[in-house]
């Protein structure tokens, strides 16, 4: 998929499709996948001999930034895929060590007179308040989203090993 953004903005999901994204005098905002996405993805391209897709940011007097999922999208998407049998908490373990091996998800960008930013973390009112919203809801228990909290503002694999523990917390509580 092509994304052409000319003084304007863009905001959207960054899927597994190979993506190219032209900035020129303007600003885009890409959500990168969930980590339960990402290994579902590769786990899909490594059944079909298919190579990893490379995604490619071309920014001009502009700014491109790839924002990382909130704990909550994190640790719901990874229920959901252990709910429903796609994953296991050991499929998780495995393959997230695999993807810390291999940077996860590949891109390579040029910028000129602008910015690009790989690792934005969700501001903290927004994790907050997603964290609290789905709590309110009942999506996540109130042990794992007392553990989620502690995340916010975490970067790499501390932020993996929170929402790992969450995520045994959840899944622990309803066996």
């Amino acid at each position: 998929m092509f994304h052409f953004c000319i003084m304007g903005g863009h905001g959207g999901e960054l899927t597994a499709g190979q993506k190219v994204c032209v900035v020129v005098f303007g600003g885009c905002e890409f959500r990168l996948p969930t980590l339960a996405k990402q290994i579902l993805e590769n786990r899909r391209r490594a059944q079909h001999g298919l190579p990893k897709r490379t995604h490619l940011f071309i920014t001009i007097c502009g700014g491109t930034q790839l924002k990382s999922p909130t704990l909550a999208e994190e640790f719901m998407a990874m229920r959901e895929a252990i709910n429903s049998g796609v994953l296991t908490m050991e499929d998780w373990d495995a393959a997230v060590v695999e993807l810390a091996a291999e940077e996860g998800l590949r891109y390579a960008s040029v910028t000129l007179m602008g910015g690009f930013d790989a690792s934005e973390l969700p501001e903290e009112n927004e994790e907050v308040d997603g964290l609290a919203i789905n709590r309110h809801l009942g999506h996540i228990p109130d042990e794992a989203g007392t553990t989620l909290e502690l995340g916010v503002g975490q970067r790499g694999a501390q932020r993996v090993a929170i929402v790992r523990r969450a995520l045994a917390t959840a899944v622990g509580a309803r066996a």
